[in-house]
């Protein structure tokens, strides 16, 4: 069972955090004034982004390997050599001297500290680690070596696999040649021994050597202080990974994983990250993913679990597909071809409601020609008979074939060209059903918008809506157990705290496979509302689950300040009615157009304390908002992500100031404590 303590904290993404060793970005060596600044505050939580190395990207979330961690976070002066090459190599001190010239930017440049850093930590390991291109002996004979034993069944594919993206540029695996891009173990193993890569192997084992034991010393501090340090796994990796290069056995490359479609994304989010193969994963008692919790337990004492309704289901799309329109649910329940007639649908109308039928009017219109109209479809589809209408050919399985064809031998204008293929893909996704295997159907997303549903008798839509409920009922199942399976693998083999984030789908079980495993969901108080009601009023505080984290805003939101300073009349009116109804006070909270105040934070931080939810997490800005010294120019400058934006500015947010000064400002320290007090009373 979950332990009944409440308990107050705050998340930051490491590479945010200032001190004033580290001033132009934070490093694993951070946590240490970090959890001076916690434990001043009353504090028990420090929660972390994703620390994973995700090589050229800033995203956290784009890991290139489930267990390495990130070097950039690595503390340069404090890696064994460090004061020998500074003092000795005008180059490597001039790097450094640039790096601490970083420090006064409003967000760091990742590509510049990225690279200053290598270029630093290969100097290091080849003063220090090698010599004349030879190893010495006395340093790869202990610690480096005990450790690459013990680390063994991630750290040698990793260390291969990040020699081989030296070798290629940086260039996705699925770019390098053939002999390097399915390796079974024990060429892996092979090329590890290599001497032609043992240079390069050993300084990426090194460079995992050293992130390990900072943040291991680090990690410890945060626990003697009676901290929890909360750390962050996606759920998800990255194509361009170790472990898909890897492990051929964990994921499935016919899918990508994403979102379907809703009302703010009417073609759903394609992510574009590989689909894991959960059957075969069950197998072997789901040991890769025991192994990325036992990895994480070296550090954490809690973990936060990315997308948690991906471990019930994933939205799976094929390889090919541009949006998330043609996607369904793993595992899924499939409508037979055989309960299809038996529900009276005849061969030619199943045919009817699972393949697009393309008219040769539609785009005689748009050509003008009907012989050349015929020539250009025929291309893709098979005419149906003497009848007008194509339907498309059984080696078109998705819409990159669609976009694969080539009209200029027609001299068509590019625009006409355009269209064609616009039409076409719009053909391609209106359709009631999707044939996954032969005579195995789901329902399209957005079945009720497809030309043949519209054509059915209202008695034929109500045979399909029947089997549909009948479907989903099925999936609920298929999706709790195979969660149930994945849970009762995963919580028992380690003794962190499991979280989980299960925002936006919503799925029958869910609730009861988060208390059954003691799994804190994630409640984020401008979202929980009565949706279904007049005006969209907030949810009672009582009605948040114990086994709750609870926050203010997260990192693909916009923060506390931002969020008020935007909000509208109505929810104002509503944010008031509560914050009057919880505290019984008749002044308002805030007013649209407002300015946002330190008072205005308190007020609301104190109020959101007040949930029933047992952990109160909210990223450090919105607490620093207490003091207006730390204020921005512009609330949106404090963002640290935004969703759907691929900028130099998303995931480079760092503080104001440094953990230090933090933990010296008793004022703000003592008003925060008094918040935090207020939650660890809350119904216990």
């Amino acid at each position: 069972m979950f332990e009944k303590k409440n308990r107050s904290g705050f998340a930051v993404p490491l590479g945010a955090v200032r001190t004033e060793n580290s001033p132009f970005i934070g490093e694993y060596t951070s946590l240490i004034e970090l959890s001076d600044f916690a434990k001043n505050c009353g504090f028990s939580i420090i929660q972390l982004l994703p620390v994973l190395d995700t090589g050229t990207s800033s995203s956290p979330y784009d890991a290139l390997s489930a267990f390495a961690l990130h070097p950039i976070y690595i503390n340069v002066s404090e890696v064994d050599g460090f004061d020998g090459c500074y003092e000795n190599d005008s180059a490597f001190k001039k790097t450094y001297d640039e790096l601490l010239s970083h420090k006064k930017d409003e967000r760091f440049d990742y590509d510049f500290i990225l690279e200053a850093k290598n270029q630093l930590l290969r100097k290091i390991f080849m003063t220090t680690v090698y010599s004349a291109g030879k190893e010495k002996s006395d340093t790869l004979g202990t610690d480096l070596i005990r450790f690459i034993k013990q680390e063994s069944f991630w750290i040698i594919p990793y260390c291969v696999y990040k020699t081989l993206k030296y070798k290629y540029m940086q260039a996705s695996w699925k770019e390098w040649k053939t002999k390097d891009k399915n390796l079974s173990a024990d060429e892996i193993e092979r090329l590890w021994k290599s001497s032609s890569m043992r240079t390069q192997n050993l300084f990426y084992a090194w460079l995992q050597y050293t992130a390990f034991a900072q943040l291991k010393k680090s990690a410890e501090k945060v626990r003697g202080d009676g901290i929890i340090l909360k750390g962050d796994i996606p759920i998800l990796l990255n194509e361009d990974s170790c472990d898909v290069w890897s492990r051929p056995d964990v994921f499935t490359h016919k899918f990508r994983a994403g979102s379907p479609p809703d009302s703010e994304n009417p073609t759903g989010q394609n992510w574009g990250f590989p689909c894991y193969n959960f059957k075969e994963q069950e197998k072997n008692g789901f040991e890769w993913w025991k192994q990325r919790l036992l990895t994480a337990q070296e550090f954490f004492g809690a973990y936060r679990l990315d997308h948690i309704p991906g471990f019930f289901r994933l939205w799976t799309i094929p390889d090919g597909e541009s949006t998330a329109e043609m996607g369904h649910t793993e595992p899924y329940a499939p409508i037979s071809h055989s309960a299809l007639e038996k529900e009276g649908f005849s061969k030619e109308r199943i045919r009817w409601l699972s393949q697009p039928h393309i008219p040769t009017e539609d785009f005689v219109r748009l050509v003008g020609n009907p012989e050349r109209t015929r020539e250009i479809l025929s291309i893709l589809c098979e005419r149906i008979g003497r009848e007008e209408l194509w339907l498309f050919k059984p080696d078109v399985k998705t819409e990159s074939d669609i976009n694969s064809i080539n009209l200029d031998a027609f001299a068509i204008d590019s625009s006409i060209q355009e269209e064609i293929f616009r039409r076409l893909r719009a053909y391609w996704k209106n359709r009631t059903l999707i044939e996954i295997k032969k005579n195995s159907f789901v329902p399209y997303y957005k079945y009720g918008e497809s030309r043949a549903w519209f054509s059915l008798s209202d008695d034929e839509r109500q045979k399909l809506s029947a089997l549909f409920q009948k479907t989903n009922a099925k999936q609920e199942e298929l999706w709790k157990n195979q969660a149930e399976a994945l849970f009762k693998s995963l919580v028992p083999a380690v003794n962190m705290v499991p979280c989980g984030e299960n925002l936006g789908v919503r799925i029958q079980s869910m609730d009861e496979i988060l208390r059954k495993f003691s799994i804190l969901g994630l409640k984020v108080v401008r979202w929980c509302k009565k949706w279904e009601e007049k005006n969209q009023p907030f949810e009672d505080f009582e009605s948040y689950p114990k086994n709750s984290v609870v926050t203010t805003s997260v990192h693909d939101s916009s923060t506390m300040r931002e969020w008020f300073e935007t909000m509208e009349t109505l929810e104002c009116a509503e944010l008031n009615s509560l914050y009057t109804k919880i505290t019984g006070e008749t002044k308002k909270l805030y007013q649209t157009g407002d300015e946002f105040t330190p008072e205005t934070a308190s007020d609301f931080l104190t109020l959101c304390a007040k949930t029933n939810g047992a952990w109160f997490i909210n990223p450090i800005q919105d607490w620093l908002y207490l003091d207006k010294k730390y204020y921005a120019k512009k609330a949106s400058d404090e963002r640290i992500n935004i969703p759907g934006t691929v900028t130099k500015f998303n995931w480079t947010w760092r503080m104001g100031v440094t953990a230090e000064k933090l933990s010296e400002n008793k004022k703000l320290c003592n008003n925060i404590s008094k918040i935090v007090q207020i939650h660890g009373k809350i119904n216990l």
